[in-house]
């Protein structure tokens, strides 16, 4: 048995989690305190300063980033909460 949420098809991907990349390719280079803001409150809205943020560190063009409404999906929320498992935050 796998504790793996399954990866959606890859056509689906940009409409998951509000258009947002692959969250292990932003995840590792989020820098700690935009991770803090979103481990706050994984069922929040990210803020728009996040989302920028994700864009540029994925070489995509932050103008091109939705504005208000991002969410993180169920695969995102599993992915940070085996994170935060698995690292020490103190």
């Amino acid at each position: 048995m796998s504790s793996v949420i399954d990866e959606p098809a890859h056509d689906e991907r940009a409409s998951r989690a509000g258009g947002l990349p692959p969250i292990g390719l932003w995840w590792p280079m989020l820098e700690r305190p935009l991770r803090r803001e979103v481990m706050e409150n994984l069922d929040a809205p990210l803020r728009a300063v996040v989302v920028r943020r994700i864009f540029e560190l994925c070489d995509l063009d932050p103008g091109r980033a939705p504005r208000l409404g991002v969410r993180l999906g169920e695969n995102e929320r599993a992915y940070i909460a085996g994170w935060m498992h698995s690292v020490d935050w103190t």
